[in-house]
């Protein structure tokens, strides 16, 4: 919807961002301190990437619980408890005195976290419609991306210098600030409200999702894709320790190639809006990633001991899911128009389900070499593509269904 018949202006594309950033801040600012985490709290390395998976579990649910939320009471009262919560899980981080004190921090934080990414896509289709909402993504996303590019060499840096502590006091402070623009910024933007319905009618909706094969195709294309770039994520802190030899402080430099990758794939996908078809965007994209694969591949082989050889193939898996994501999630969210709230909820669960469980599932496998990533981004990338010519075919047989193909 038009305020006024005027598009929003700027200040309320920052607040959008703002509110988006709050998970990479419980995600990317965590990894350059993963193995500081390993040796403070004497833990192994798959229970300190427990510390950092299961954030993208508690997302997951939590993005369920804000969806089905924010269309019974409205958007912006969902937002606010949820950005409170990540507050409080931050601060009970930097105080942790054991290891049991810091994940109850991670999953309050987690919990909170998974409002931003699930009502910033609700309000933005509530305000630019189902026809600017992947150009709307795409740019949203490319802006946001600037927070976890920055984040985990700030993290690696703050760390460093100050301690791990530190990491989670800067996010409680920036968080606080999100409260406040969101608060005086964002408006209430969704008023058709559905009121209270039992479990029944709340399972139903969920139920109808699922049977949609446009949907879930569609939905299941970013998870798949997002799973092989946390899974390359959480696997590479540990090799920048043991195999390069490299601290927290160099992983963080490193790892912005992986996000300026992908904020160049969703830039570009901004930028080309309508005048490429979803279904285009979502092939190449998933093309790309299975492509790139192969020349990290061969560049780990040949220059084992340079770690531009891994991460700058790594940049390329973030383009590749940046040029697939938004279309892929826009097509999922306006799949069923009245649950837009509820769809955005699922897509984002499934989005930090395959995230959670890639970067755990790796952490079981890790030997210091590369082998395992290489593996198991190569499946990932495989089943993205998969789910995404799926996604084409049933929706163009929706459309042939409605006398429109």
């Amino acid at each position: 919807m038009k305020a006024g018949g005027k598009w929003p202006g700027w200040l309320f594309l920052v607040a959008l961002v703002a509110v988006t950033m709050i998970g990479p801040l419980a995600v990317h600012m965590y990894i350059p301190i993963m193995p500081t985490i390993q040796q403070v709290f004497g833990v192994s390395t798959t229970l300190t990437t427990l510390t950092f998976s299961m954030v993208f579990f508690v997302m997951a649910f939590g993005t369920l619980l804000y969806g089905q939320a924010s269309d019974r009471f409205g958007r912006k009262p969902v937002l606010m408890i949820g950005l409170g919560l990540f507050v409080a899980g931050s601060g009970l981080c930097a105080i942790a005195w054991n290891f049991e004190a810091l994940i109850a921090g991670r999953l309050l934080q987690a919990l909170g976290a998974g409002c931003g990414v699930v009502l910033a896509r609700a309000i933005a289709r509530d305000v630019y419609g189902p026809e600017k909402l992947a150009q709307v993504i795409a740019y949203i996303t490319t802006a946001y991306v600037l927070g976890p590019t920055l984040a985990p060499p700030i993290g690696g840096a703050v760390s460093d210098f100050f301690g791990w502590n530190a990491v989670f006091l800067l996010a409680a402070g920036v968080s606080l600030l999100v409260i406040l623009l969101g608060g005086f910024v964002i408006p209430e933007t969704h008023f058709v409200r559905k009121g209270e319905r039992g479990v029944v009618e709340l399972a139903g909706d969920y139920v109808r999702l699922i049977r949609n094969p446009v949907f879930m195709c569609y939905a299941l294309v970013p998870a798949f894709t997002s799973g092989a770039f946390f899974a390359l994520a959480a696997y590479a802190t540990f090799l920048m320790r043991d195999h390069y030899q490299g601290s927290s402080g160099e992983y963080g430099l490193y790892f912005m190639l992986l996000t300026i990758g992908f904020m160049s794939g969703n830039f570009i996908s901004g930028r080309l809006g309508n005048r490429v078809t979803t279904e285009y965007m979502v092939v190449v994209g998933c093309v790309i990633g299975l492509i790139t694969v192969e020349v990290m591949t061969a560049a780990v082989l040949l220059l084992p001991d340079i770690p531009l050889a891994l991460f700058l193939p790594g940049a390329f898996v973030g383009v590749a899911q940046g040029l697939a994501m938004p279309h892929a999630q826009a097509a999922a969210i306006n799949a069923e128009p009245d649950l837009t709230g509820t769809a955005s909820g699922v897509v984002m669960f499934l989005h930090f389900s395959a995230a959670a469980v890639a970067s755990l599932f790796i952490s079981t496998l890790y030997d210091q070499t590369f082998f395992p990533l290489i593996e198991v981004v190569f499946v990932l990338s495989v089943f993205a593509l998969g789910f995404g010519l799926a996604a084409n075919a049933f929706n163009q047989k929706k459309k042939a269904s409605k006398g429109y193909a």
